[in-house]
């Protein structure tokens, strides 16, 4: 009786740390996608509209950044065969975040885009993270790996801007 209990709570624990774990590879791939489409554009605006040289070579460095790695994803998805569609456009979530740096005055556009900068690399430090580590496309989980400390680095000068 023991056994079978023990046994029945270490699968729903398995279960349970699955479903906790990494995206699918659909999901990791079109937010991984998204994230990145949301990087160009608002870095496009940070170095047209930033008020500090460093918000706006931080927009810079945004832009040719995630490019690199929109490129190195759509390179292992293709070469993986995945049948994901990469998100031309942004999203809901992301296009109102452009919104928001469009609407913005001059004189809070650094602050804005620093806090976004923030919020969104320690979003995207998470997703490839979990997706590193339990992903289920050997590929993927590589080029997770890959992309963490550029991830990591963006979201510690993103911390920076404003100081």
């Amino acid at each position: 009786m023991h056994n079978r209990l023990r046994a029945g709570l270490a699968g729903f624990i398995a279960l349970l740390l699955v479903s906790c774990g990494a995206p699918s590879t659909a999901d990791f791939v079109t937010d991984a996608a998204m994230s990145n489409l949301y990087e160009i554009e608002a870095g496009k605006l940070a170095s047209e509209k930033g008020q500090s040289e460093a918000v706006k070579a931080f927009g810079r460095q945004m832009v040719e950044a995630h490019s690199k790695a929109s490129e190195e994803l759509k390179t292992v998805v293709e070469a993986e065969n995945l049948k994901v569609e990469l998100p031309a456009k942004l999203g809901k979530r992301q296009r109102g975040m452009i919104d928001t740096l469009n609407k913005v005055k001059p004189a809070a556009f650094d602050k804005v885009y620093a806090k976004q900068q923030q919020k969104v690399h320690k979003r995207a430090a998470e997703l490839f993270d979990d997706y590193a580590e339990a992903g289920d496309n050997p590929a993927l989980k590589h080029f997770a790996a890959n992309m963490l400390p550029m991830i990591k680095q963006h979201r510690e000068q993103a911390e920076t801007l404003l100081k």
